[in-house]
């Protein structure tokens, strides 16, 4: 009998989530609150006299996400498919305004931020869900003629002028996710491999003329040897003694030496060097086993919206798959220093409002492609 009413309330819930993508969405953000607290208690405590500042701040980013978020997932991918130049034309408007003197916020000699009401707002972050959003949907609407050049070539220009706005602020980080995702979603739609690798061969050409006249793009090659040029790669060379301290079972939970004025960024940037000090080896490898897990479940998805013939919702599911699980990499490459130092955040766990949000939202939208392709896969199966 009880086996029964477990199959009945599964079979409820099933036409609206994935439990078992749900329990493990749960699960990240958890194990980030938890990770975040550990990091920061002493930095808010001396910053806010509060131990708990940051959390609370980041349990607030939360819950407004989860708000908003609960409208969204009413939106199907199909009115998202159809609306996809509104949104991106929208978020690159802010792009815009950011650059605008006196509109834009400078922080660390970067302009990146908007200001509204107290509440602090990185349009770079929105606008790289919603250029794959753009992406997925041209795509799909171009599906059969992609091999064609004049086809391919308008990605890369949208993806130029993306990031000319980008490298103003500047943003070199968020430039690169953006060319990555670009080339791997052109990749996945099956474009032609001789044009795929013509914009790979410019694309690193570009990016190395952007890092040889930039001193600050130079000074973070030193990434292979950071402890020799200590005053340019003070964050990483203390990033490294973190990780290593921890060792296989790590200090204990709590217990980081770094995170003690040592280590600046340790609850945004380098949270990831806190949680391998603390619970060590173990620890790396849950988080990493997590985000497998993430990416895992977005390309199953990604693969029967396919299937079913929900190319769009397919081409997202990956999409976003990649977007996030490619941010989380590229922070622990940076953290380990097989990365040059760059301001890319751990999603779920560093602390930030726009970033969680867009993570928040990014998983909501894989919430509405599963509901979507469930309806899909039952009249497909009635016919």
């Amino acid at each position: 009998m009880r086996k029964k009413s477990k199959d009945n309330l599964s079979n409820i819930i099933k036409p609206f989530f994935d439990i078992s993508f749900l329990f493990l969405i749960v699960t990240i953000i958890l194990f980030g609150l938890l990770i975040l607290t550990t990091a920061s208690i002493d930095l808010s405590y001396k910053n806010f006299n509060e131990p708990f500042y940051y959390t609370v701040k980041q349990l607030i980013h939360l819950l407004i996400s989860i708000f908003i978020c609960y409208f969204f997932i009413h939106l199907s991918t199909e009115n998202l498919k159809i609306n996809y130049k509104i949104f991106f034309l929208f978020f690159l408007f802010f792009l815009f305004l950011v650059l605008i003197p006196g509109v834009g916020k400078t922080v660390n000699n970067s302009t990146r931020w908007l200001s509204f009401f107290g509440l602090n707002m990185q349009p770079a972050e929105f606008f790289k869900l919603f250029y794959i959003i753009w992406l997925c949907a041209y795509l799909d609407y171009n599906k059969k003629t992609i091999h064609q050049l004049k086809v391919f070539i308008v990605p890369i220009l949208i993806f130029s002028i993306s990031a000319f706005l980008l490298l103003l602020q500047p943003d070199f980080g968020s430039t690169a996710v953006i060319f990555l995702m670009t080339f791997i979603m052109l990749y996945i739609a099956k474009a032609k491999v001789i044009h795929l690798a013509s914009m790979l061969f410019y694309g690193l050409l570009g990016a190395t003329i952007l890092i040889l006249i930039s001193s600050e793009r130079l000074s973070r090659l030193n990434f292979l040897e950071p402890c020799k040029d200590y005053d340019n790669a003070y964050h990483l060379c203390w990033s490294l003694m973190a990780i290593g301290s921890g060792g296989l079972l790590g200090k204990g939970l709590g217990a980081s030496t770094t995170k003690l004025s040592y280590l600046p960024e340790a609850h945004t940037d380098f949270i990831f060097a806190i949680l391998a000090e603390e619970l060590g080896i173990f620890g790396v490898f849950f988080i990493v086993f997590l985000f497998y897990l993430f990416i895992k479940k977005c390309f199953f998805l990604g693969d029967k919206a396919l299937r079913v013939g929900l190319v769009f919702q397919g081409y997202l599911s990956y999409a976003i798959g990649i977007f996030i699980t490619s941010q989380a990499l590229l922070n622990i490459s940076v953290n380990l220093g097989i990365m040059p130092t760059k301001g890319l955040v751990l999603p779920f766990f560093s602390y930030g409002g726009s970033n969680y949000l867009v993570s928040i939202l990014s998983i909501t939208i894989i919430l509405r492609i599963y509901r979507d392709v469930y309806k899909q896969s039952i009249n497909s199966s009635l016919r």
